[in-house]
């Protein structure tokens, strides 16, 4: 299992929320059919999510438009990007692939959503921790000092 998880860990995120996003649909869909549980305070958690996947949607376009590599690997990247949102957290498209998972899962309702919405999202942080390691590794003292002056992973003054 850990050998999976290593490998799946390898995998560009562009690929892998590829995967995931359809699995989280799946659910939903076996949800309806089924008439699985819903999300309480439904039409307001549909509308709260539907807003959370927009706005996910648009820091991941925007994130896009400044760091252009951000769907390469990372062994591919030959810059920092210091500009933009970028200045305020570290991982922005990752944060978006969060708020996509869990937007996705609350706008849909279906309860089951939100266990692989939340699985992948914790997932998400442990990729972002091993990005960082490579990073280090690869731009040295650049990402270090960039670590120092942004000092939060995905939400300032959070985490």
């Amino acid at each position: 299992m850990q050998k999976f998880l290593n490998r799946w860990l390898l995998i560009k995120p562009a690929v892998r929320s590829v995967t995931e996003i359809p699995i989280i649909i799946i659910l939903g869909i076996l949800g309806e059919i089924f008439s699985w549980h819903r999300i309480p305070l439904s039409p307001y958690s549909n509308i709260v999510g539907g807003a959370i996947l927009l706005g996910a949607f648009i820091i991941h376009i925007y994130c896009h438009r400044i760091h252009k590599q951000a769907h390469e690997h990372s062994q591919q990247i030959d810059a920092l990007v210091q500009r933009g949102i970028f200045l305020k957290i570290r991982h922005p498209m990752y944060l978006s692939l969060i708020l996509m998972y869990l937007g996705l899962a609350l706008a849909w309702g279906v309860v089951w959503m939100l266990v692989p919405a939340v699985f992948f999202s914790t997932f998400t942080v442990f990729v972002a921790i091993k990005e960082e390691a490579f990073m280090l590794q690869k731009f040295g003292r650049q990402y270090e000092h960039y670590m120092r002056e942004v000092r939060w992973r995905f939400i300032p003054k959070i985490f």
